[in-house]
């Protein structure tokens, strides 16, 4: 292979379509497209671009074109090229050749065709056979192309090097599958990376690694909404002094668990933050994000007049004006409740109080009624 990278040929109706595949596919997997849009006519170079590239993307959604021309001339020249072809109606050509088909069904996301491209092309790259007198080249150029974030290229060289007892090859093969955005590989490629018995004694080394290992689980399954297995992995990676699987292990409490009201442990989740902050294990990213989020819930606290909540993560970030702030809210209200339970107790004592008897009235002395004289 010349150049890392694939060849897109598309029809004039799927331009648009085409465009956003390739963005995804250049900024979020690292991987160059050269676009080419198909015509009636035959292009040379077209041709050229794909016996020097490591995949053709052939897409075509609005119609079913004739690529044939094309693969004809490929397979003449015995030009071992990854063919993906993505459609929404079947072609003529696509019986004829051995092809990688995706099937571009109703409500199917460009993103998850992006990823589907990328197993395919990993799969497919680089034709060499390892043998053990290159098996250090292209382990370099493996992890070369790892750390320019280049994952597609670098895992179709990891999966040629696999071999169970190199634990590093493994971790890159997860840590590739886990950018990738396919969670099962990664979830199959890290399980195998821990040992089998958890109890035994192990270096500094290992317990970082396998640390890592089990926050990386935690996480995928996080994703995945397996939460019992990314609890439990999560807790393993604390265990083990990871500095990022507390803040994980909050996330999962805060937000994975909240569609269901029966099991929300979002207070759990936000003292979890707070913890992150006081751990000095932890890292400055987990501590930042921690921030951010106790940053917030204590705005949208305060705003619903929760002080006491509240005053709890301002004091966490360290926020001393609107902690102050709570404080004088807090003392306000114990004011205003001591005085109305004050009124409350004066108001039960006078109606406790026996009411005075009416004073009686004086009786009014009959008055002797005047005799009439008789005349005799």
């Amino acid at each position: 292979m010349k150049t890392n990278y694939v060849t897109l040929v598309y029809l004039s109706q799927d331009e648009e379509n085409a465009n956003y595949l390739a963005e995804i596919l250049e900024d979020s997997k690292h991987v160059e497209v050269h676009k080419f849009e198909k015509g009636e006519d035959y292009d040379s170079d077209i041709l050229k671009d794909i016996n020097d590239s490591c995949g053709l993307i052939i897409l075509h959604i609005s119609d079913e074109f004739d690529y044939g021309d094309y693969l004809a001339e490929i397979k003449k020249a015995k030009k071992k090229c990854q063919i993906i072809c993505c459609y929404a109606s079947k072609a003529t050509y696509q019986t004829n050749y051995p092809l990688n088909e995706i099937e571009l069904v109703e409500g199917y996301p460009i993103e998850a065709l992006a990823n589907d491209i990328c197993q395919i092309v990993a799969g497919g790259y680089n034709k060499a056979k390892i043998r053990f007198y290159n098996r250090k080249k292209y382990r370099k150029l493996a992890f070369t192309y790892f750390n320019q974030e280049s994952y597609v290229w670098s895992l179709g060289i990891l999966i040629k090097l696999f071999k169970i007892h190199d634990l590093e090859v493994k971790e890159r093969i997860a840590d590739a599958y886990a950018n990738l955005m396919d969670a099962d590989r990664a979830i199959n490629y890290y399980s195998i990376c821990l040992p089998m018995d958890t109890k035994a004694s192990v270096g500094a080394s290992d317990e970082d690694s396998q640390g890592v290992i089990c926050n990386n689980l935690g996480y995928l399954y996080t994703q995945t909404k397996n939460l019992e297995f990314a609890e439990r992995y999560l807790k393993q990676a604390i265990a083990l002094k990871n500095p990022d699987a507390l803040y994980n292990l909050g996330y999962l409490y805060e937000s994975s668990w909240s569609y269901d009201s029966s099991k929300r442990r979002t207070k759990e989740g936000y003292d979890l933050y707070c913890q992150v902050l006081y751990e000095k294990y932890t890292s400055d990213s987990s501590k930042e994000r921690a921030r951010e989020k106790l940053q917030k819930a204590a705005d949208r606290l305060l705003a619903r007049k929760n002080y006491a909540a509240a005053l709890q993560y301002y004091k966490a970030i360290g926020d001393g004006t609107r902690a102050a702030e709570c404080i004088r809210n807090i003392k306000r209200i114990r004011q205003l409740y001591e005085e109305r339970k004050k009124r409350q107790m004066g108001a039960q004592h006078t109606a406790a109080k026996p009411a005075a008897k009416p004073a009686a009235k004086p009786v009014a002395k009959p008055q002797a009624q005047p005799v009439e004289k008789t005349e005799e």
